[in-house]
């Protein structure tokens, strides 16, 4: 085995061989499927692609989730940049306890997420509640079933994402080019708009795609908190394929969604590298050539000076009580933001200890009434430990062909290692729902579906990406001088990979593990078209509960679920800091 892994090409093919495979098997083959299925094969019939724009109602459900993709875009950026803004300011403990509150949002599954917004926004939920007895409304307002409650149920959910990808990249800007823009005479606004804030644009335009890409092809929020016309493109795959069967049209429309995302995904790369999108750390913008976007940069600033010298005045006159150093309303906003992420979950935990039958918020009395239930109803168990085994099983298979292809995507000299990167990365650019529709089709056909392995396969393939983001950034900055000074002390390959290589790089190693964990955990659609007859997953569970009841056991799975998450995260990041106070032990000695 050391003598073969001492061949390059050899290495390449044993390290990249289960990522091509899985790629390739999973992903190339399957949409190859559907999209040979949408013009009815040899037939080459088009005219389900016709039906779609023809329709009245198959082109409002397109422009209406392009719109509602769009509102999440902008509303999740404008709320998410001044906390991540804010992180690139603090010191280093005071973000570790920032960011936990904003992780446990981001990991905590999107179905206790939404549910807890269907208590919020319900009818006898909270808000309502609290109007009507303060007397501002005579009766309840529809607030669940619309596109209110979309728009909110899926900016909480993607606000924690659009944070944490421009703070990557905001927190390698120099806040001293703003400071010597203000000893040069500028004012503190026109120094964040004149200097940091373009420099910001990378990161915050790549949060934008990020979250359009994702939003458009949603599911679980928008069929549990909106109405008949808040249908999006994702329920009407999902309804075709499932109800009505109209498999044709249904992987027409998927091709569709799939087109959109490939036209904003190309429209992005002309503005940013496209791997900075999920992983700025990788992509370093220093060393591409002027293009269409500096074009486009010194077009609209010539354009737009005259007009923004006076919103700059006017910001500036409304502001300046506001921007001192110890940037205490930045504090205040995030407090508030803090709290707008982390209410929801609060809410669930309370309702989780309530002594009535229905979900009555603030709970008439305390009980542990749904805990006894919970821990005596076998369902919910099985389900929690099937998904456990499945999430185990698909974290151990993801880390260790995710981890294999970081090795290789960093390594390799290849000379389109780039295009690589991102294909590697594919599985994040395509839409769930159509994972999840052509796995279904794919692996009917292989006679695979319904089974166990199936199953992992695809949850395998959903997580792959996320751990290949963590060690692609963690191999970066590893130093392979010491692999080499192992080496030549006699240790064999396998023994520097055991010894060396793979101790350094375990904090890398547990986030991704975790993160290919929580993916597969909290996976619904691929679980829904590819389960079969197994035992449901927990996702499922939540899911068959949610739409016909809605009970105060639901709480109490979802809060069981939200101490796991984090005990999770709180370990990771003791794991984190324990690693680099070894190390900087070390090198003090």
């Amino acid at each position: 085995m050391n003598i073969l892994l001492t061949k390059r090409w050899i290495r390449g093919i044993i390290v990249a061989g289960p990522l091509v495979l899985l790629l390739l098997g999973f992903l190339v083959i399957p949409l190859s499927f559907i999209l040979w299925g949408s013009v009815e094969g040899t037939k080459l019939n088009f005219a389900h692609y016709a039906s779609i724009i023809s329709n009245e109602t198959n082109l409002r459900i397109l422009l209406h989730t392009l719109k509602i993709g769009l509102i999440v875009t902008v509303v999740s950026l404008v709320a998410g940049y001044p906390v991540a803004y804010l992180l690139t300011r603090i010191r280093p403990r005071t973000l570790s306890i920032v960011t936990v509150f904003i992780l446990i949002p981001l990991f905590t599954a999107f179905l206790i997420r939404t549910y807890a917004w269907i208590i919020i926004l319900g009818r006898e939920g909270i808000i309502n509640n609290t109007l009507v007895r303060l007397g501002i409304v005579s009766e309840p307002l529809p607030l669940l079933n619309t596109t209110f409650a979309v728009v909110i149920g899926m900016t909480h959910v993607f606000i924690p994402m659009a944070i944490f990808t421009m703070f990557s990249s905001m927190v390698r800007i120099d806040h001293d080019f703003a400071r010597a823009a203000q000893i040069l005479g500028a004012k503190p606004i026109q120094a964040f708009l004149r200097v940091y804030f373009p420099m910001s644009l990378p990161g915050v335009f790549s949060a934008g795609i990020l979250i359009f890409i994702v939003a458009i092809g949603f599911y679980i929020t928008p069929a549990l908190l909106g109405g008949p016309s808040d249908t999006m493109i994702s329920q009407l795959i999902v309804t075709q394929m499932t109800t009505l069967l109209n498999f044709e049209l249904s992987d027409a429309s998927s091709i569709v969604l799939l087109l959109v995302t490939i036209a904003t995904l190309f429209l992005a790369s002309l503005f940013i590298p496209l791997e900075m999108i999920w992983s700025p750390s990788i992509a370093d913008l220093s060393n591409r050539p002027p293009g269409v976007r500096s074009r486009a940069l010194k077009w609209a600033k010539r354009v737009l000076d005259p007009l923004l010298v006076a919103i700059e005045t006017l910001i500036h006159v409304m502001t300046k009580p506001l921007l001192t150093r110890k940037s205490r309303w930045l504090w205040a906003y995030t407090i508030v933001f803090l709290v707008f992420l982390t209410a929801p979950l609060i809410v669930v935990v309370v309702l989780s200890f309530s002594s009535s039958s229905f979900v009555v918020f603030p709970p008439p009395g305390f009980s542990l009434r749904w805990w006894e239930s919970l821990a005596n109803a076998t369902d919910w168990q099985a389900s929690f430990l099937f998904s456990t085994k499945l999430g185990l099983t698909s974290a151990l298979l993801a880390t260790i062909i995710g981890t294999m292809g970081a090795f290789w995507l960093v390594r390799t000299t290849l000379p389109i290692k780039r295009a690589l990167f991102l294909f590697s990365l594919s599985p994040l650019m395509v839409p769930v729902v159509i994972v999840a529709t052509s796995l279904y089709v794919f692996e009917a056909r292989i006679h695979v579906l319904g089974s166990f392995l199936g199953l992992v396969l695809g949850h395998v393939l959903l997580s792959v990406p996320y751990v290949i983001v963590v060690m692609a950034a963690a191999l970066r900055g590893f130093d392979e001088t010491l692999e080499r000074a192992a080496a030549v002390h006699g240790a064999r390959p396998m023994q520097v990979l055991r010894l060396v290589t793979l101790p350094i790089l375990k904090p890398a190693l547990v986030t991704a593990g975790l993160l290919a964990f929580l993916t597969s955990f909290d996976e619904l659609l691929v679980s829904i078209f590819l389960l079969g007859r197994q035992t449901p997953t927990l996702p499922m569970k939540f899911w068959g509960d949610i739409k016909f009841q809605v009970n105060p056991l639901l709480s109490t799975a979802s809060t069981f679920i939200v101490a796991l998450v984090i005990v999770s995260i709180l370990t990771v990041q003791w794991i984190r800091v324990r690693h680099e106070n070894r190390i900087s032990t070390s090198a003090s000695k």
